[in-house]
């Protein structure tokens, strides 16, 4: 008599174990892949958040570059802080003696307290583009005597144009007051102006016209002005004016941008031209 042959199988103890030891596994599995994507998309978020941070920075550091020598002025008021400047859109140099013979381009240089006053000037060099709604700066020390938000070292181009070798432009407020010992001139643009609300907006105003006083919201001076937001995460940020040595300065910003827990801040430093 043949023995019955046991069949091969689990038994019930030994599959409660096995699932068991299969929750604890994927258990703690899920927790590994849990922590994985979270660590993913917070770096993801910081990557974002740095980017927008650095383009912003970038923005704000090429702008202040391509100012007008002594054109940036900085203010901390009660709802944020503000930062101006005025966008120099080319430059060149201005006959300032007459020649004793005949030249290509004419024989007219810029004169000063001459009555009446000189309207233009020969360009020494290559000829400069002037952009419509542009106007001629010379020498502007940000003083009382030669400030271009005053704008008695200011005045408006008759004609507009690409390579203009002689320049007109109108002398109602009298000639320009002061003689620059390079005789360099620029064409600047209408100035411009960002404001950190600290709230996450950090705005760009454009349009607003000429002001003597730096323009804030609260004054009102924005009224009517093309207004663009660079950020809307800028959490806090403030602008250091250091008028150096010599006709080199700097603007240290200073930006946090937030978002979702998250938080970048940037610094960096700009060179301001201070030859005017």
């Amino acid at each position: 008599m043949r023995p019955v042959a046991r069949q091969a199988g689990f038994t019930l103890v030994e599959l409660v174990l096995v699932i068991a030891l299969l929750g604890v596994v994927g258990t703690l599995g899920a927790g590994f892949i849990a922590q994985a994507a979270q660590m993913y998309r917070v770096g993801t978020a910081r990557a974002e958040l740095m980017d927008e941070a650095s383009e912003v920075m970038r923005r704000l550091a090429r702008e202040v570059a391509g100012s007008l020598p002594n054109s940036v002025r900085v203010m901390l008021a009660a709802d944020g802080a503000y930062l101006e400047l005025v966008p120099s859109l080319a430059a060149g140099r201005y006959r300032a003696h007459a020649s004793v013979s005949a030249e290509p381009g004419g024989n007219d240089p810029l004169e000063f307290g001459a009555s009446p006053p000189d309207t233009s000037f020969q360009v020494l060099g290559p000829p400069v583009d002037i952009a419509p709604g542009s106007q001629l700066v010379v020498y502007n020390l940000g003083s009382a005597e030669a400030d271009a938000y005053i704008g008695n070292n200011r005045r408006t181009p008759v004609a507009t144009g690409a390579a203009l070798g002689t320049v007109s432009y109108t002398a109602s407020g009298g000639g320009f007051p002061i003689d620059s010992p390079d005789h360099r001139f620029f064409v600047v643009g209408e100035p411009v102006s960002f404001h950190c609300a600290g709230d996450g907006r950090l705005t760009r105003y454009t349009g607003y016209g000429w002001s003597a006083a730096q323009p804030t919201l609260a004054s009102g001076s924005f009224a009517g002005a093309s207004a663009s937001r660079l950020a809307t995460t800028a959490s806090a940020c403030s602008f250091e004016l250091d008028a150096g040595l010599a006709n080199l300065g700097s603007l240290l910003i200073r930006l946090t941008l937030s978002r979702d827990g998250e938080s970048v801040t940037l610094l960096h430093q700009v060179t301001v031209d201070a030859t005017p």
